[in-house]
Formats: C-alpha cells, sequence, structure tokens
C-alpha cells in the first residue's frame, strides 16, 4: 500500500508497523547484511521513502580486511564488497563520508541539486551526475563506542521530504541495533576462524566448549617446523626473525588451506594440522591431499627464497613429517583456559619423525603408516632411531619424480 509522502503521520505510522516489527523480529535472524539492506529498502519504496541508492559500512576487526561495504539500488537485490588493509589511505576512502562519520561526524546532509561547497566529499558531484538529488549519512554507533555507518540517497525531484527525513532518523536506533547485531557474529567467526582454525572454530561456536568434549578421530596428521630456528634467534633482529616467520607460516598454512586441511596452531616455529579422515573423505585421497600440500609448499618455499635472496633477506628451510593414526581431537587444558587441538600417540610421533629432518637433509618425511596408504612413488630411506620409541622407526620421503605428486 502506497502511502502519501507528504502525510508524516500516516507515513511513520505504516513504517513503524511494516519496517520496524520486521528489524525487531525478522531482520536480525538474517544470515548477514546483503537481505537486511535489500529488505528494509523495499519496505521503505513500499511506504512512500523514494530510496534511490542506500549503503552500509561496517569497519572490522579483520586481519586482512579493514571494512565490508553494502549497496543497494532499485531494482536489484543488494551487493557486498571487502576492502584490504591499506585501502583506507588511498583518496577513495580517506575523502569519503564514511571516513568523516567514523572521525565523529554526527550527520552528513547534502541537497544535491544545490551548489557544492568547495572542497566537499568528491563523492557528491558524482552522486549528482548519476541523478540523485539528496543525500543523507548518519553514524552506525555500537555499545563499544565503535563507529560505521549508512547512508541514503534519492533521485526525487527535490529530495527527500521531511516526512522522509524523520522516519530514517527514527528508523536509526534500531537498524544501529540489527546492525551491531550481524557485526558482532561475523567477528565472533572470524576471530574464531583466525585463532582456532575453521573447524574448531566452528565446532565452538556451536557449544562445544567444556574440557574434555571432543572425540576421536582418524587423520593425517602433518607437523612442520624451521630449520635452524635457534640460530636464526640469535642472529636476527627481533622485527627481521618476525619477518621471517610469518613468511614461513603464510608458506605453509596457504598450501595447507588450498587442499582442505585444517590448520590447528602454531607452536614456535611449528605449524601442526591436519586432514581428517571420515566416510566423505577417504584415508587415500587425504593423504594425497597431504603429499600434494607439501609439494606445493616446497615449490613456494623455493620460489619465495629466490625473491628473498634477490631483496638480500634471509632465506628459510623447514621440514615436514606426515603420519597417519587416532588422535583425540577437542578441548584440553585449564577449567577456564582451553586450547581446542590434537593429541595422542600418533601426533608425538609425527613431531619425531619432523625432527628428523635436518639430520636427513630432506623437507619431507613420511611415516611407515602414512606410506601404507598413499598411492604415489616414495624413497625407503631406512630404520632411524625416534626419541620414545623403544625400535627404530622405518622412514619414507616423497619421490620427486613421482606423477601422483604433482597431479594437480
Amino acid at each position: 500500500m502506497k502511502v502519501n509522502a507528504g502525510d508524516s503521520r500516516s507515513l511513520r505510522d505504516h513504517a513503524f508497523s511494516s519496517v520496524v516489527g520486521w528489524l525487531a523480529v525478522e531482520a536480525r535472524r538474517l544470515p548477514n547484511p546483503v537481505p537486511l539492506l535489500s529488505g528494509l529498502c523495499e519496505r521503505l519504496t513500499a511506504c512512500g521513502v523514494p530510496v534511490s541508492r542506500a549503503s552500509i559500512v561496517l569497519f572490522t576487526l579483520h586481519p586482512l580486511l579493514h571494512a565490508k561495504s553494502f549497496r543497494w539500488r532499485p531494482g536489484h537485490d543488494a551487493t557486498s564488497e571487502v576492502h584490504p588493509h591499506g585501502l583506507q589511505h588511498l583518496p577513495a576512502f580517506s575523502k569519503s563520508p564514511f571516513k568523516a562519520l567514523r572521525e565523529g561526524l554526527p550527520v552528513i546532509h547534502r541537497r544535491l541539486e544545490q551548489p557544492l561547497p568547495d572542497g566537499d566529499f568528491p563523492m557528491f558531484a558524482e552522486l549528482r551526475a548519476e541523478g540523485l538529488t539528496e543525500y543523507l549519512a548518519l553514524p552506525v554507533c555500537f555499545s563499544d563506542d565503535s563507529r560505521h555507518g549508512v547512508s541514503w540517497a534519492t533521485s526525487a525531484p527535490g529530495g527527500f521530504t521531511d516526512a522522509h527525513r524523520a522516519l530514517l532518523h527514527e528508523l536509526h536506533p534500531m537498524l544501529e541495533l540489527v546492525m551491531e547485531v550481524f557485526a558482532r557474529k561475523d567477528m565472533t567467526g572470524v576471530l574464531l576462524d583466525t585463532y582456532l582454525g575453521r573447524d574448531a572454530g566452528r565446532r565452538v561456536l556451536q557449544g562445544q566448549i567444556r574440557r574434555g568434549d571432543g572425540e576421536t578421530t582418524s587423520a593425517v596428521i602433518c607437523l612442520s617446523d624451521l630449520r635452524s630456528f635457534t640460530v636464526l634467534s640469535d642472529a636476527l633482529p627481533r622485527d627481521a626473525l618476525l619477518e621471517l616467520l610469518n613468511a614461513y607460516f603464510e608458506t605453509m598454512v596457504g598450501a595447507f588451506h588450498s587442499h582442505g586441511a585444517e590448520v590447528l596452531k602454531f607452536m614456535g616455529d611449528a605449524v601442526l594440522a591436519i586432514f581428517r579422515i571420515d566416510e566423505h573423505a577417504l584415508v587415500e585421497d587425504r593423504c594425497a591431499a597431504a603429499a600434494r600440500t607439501v609439494h606445493d609448499a616446497v615449490r613456494a618455499s623455493e620460489q619465495d627464497n629466490a625473491s628473498r635472496r634477490r631483496k638480500g633477506l634471509p632465506t628459510y628451510e623447514f621440514g615436514t613429517s606426515l603420519h597417519v593414526g587416532d588422535v583425540m581431537y577437542g578441548n584440553i587444558g585449564a577449567s577456564d583456559r582451553l586450547d581446542f587441538t590434537v593429541i595422542g600417540p600418533a601426533v608425538n610421533l609425527a613431531s619425531r619423525i619432523a625432527g628428523l629432518c635436518a639430520g636427513l637433509n630432506e623437507p619431507v618425511l613420511l611415516s611407515e603408516s602414512f606410506v601404507s596408504h598413499y598411492r604415489g612413488d616414495v624413497k625407503d630411506l631406512g630404520h632411524h632411531p625416534v626419541k620414545g620409541v623403544p625400535h627404530p622407526v622405518r622412514i619414507y620421503t616423497l619421490d620427486s619424480e613421482s606423477s601422483a605428486l604433482t597431479a594437480a
């Protein structure tokens, strides 16, 4: 039902029944801000508010992203875009209304049909060229005092009416509450994924939060650590050492994630990851994925080290073990300080085998259990004593000429 745009009371009453109720009950259950913005704009236009463009910008707590933005236009679903760190220093953002809102400006309002003041935000000239007649932006303020932004624009002749603007202001507190729900859910997922790992973070969100929560599962265990880390620690300044560690971790984690591994933790200079084995992921397939992972990591490190040499930066070498066994996957630790990880004899053996890489001068070592399930070519390195194991352990490495190893 269309409402007389000039009737402030009718517009407000109808909007609060159809829009505020929707925001309070249905909108907060939506999966993300994309359907929220689409649904809100569609309801506003149905109430007679001539929205021609709407945008939301949320500044994130994310290791890679500075912000996420969402935009709506009539006749189209809302779209989303991510903005990596560093873009905030470019003119497109540094001279944008959203930056001004974030820094404390309480409102930004322009009638675009009127002359714009000198030195105004550059985007207003662009919006006027697109036929927009009025722009209104408000800060979205969360309970932690962080500031984000929402903007509304119209192409209606003369812009928004007083009733339209009053409605957008009245809806704003409820929109802030709903947006904070979305932002908190997103931030929680990002932080858990970042610090626990993708699968572990999902499990924690689903309620596996008590000490002892977990399961016994079969997995390909991958443990990798830097060679000569102690020597590097003594020789390099702190910042250079951190840069080297991050370069190595970037190489390893990139390879693990590209082949479906779950990276569980960093232990000093070591990375622990697993490929879980179940009815949907057969052990042979998981072993093949693990072999491709370390193959890709070795090749990536060679390319990275070549670049580092050209820049005069220190290079790195690592040793990785692959082993198949049963692990306990879940929460361990103190009652109020837990770690979601894997433990068990199989993890210990993988760690001990990784420690043999430097002595055997091989970047990758395989256990007999791994080789029994792996369909690619391997090289037998014989039996070797392993700390904590009563008998020498048979060790293998990947055959660099294996077609299975180089398969995509």
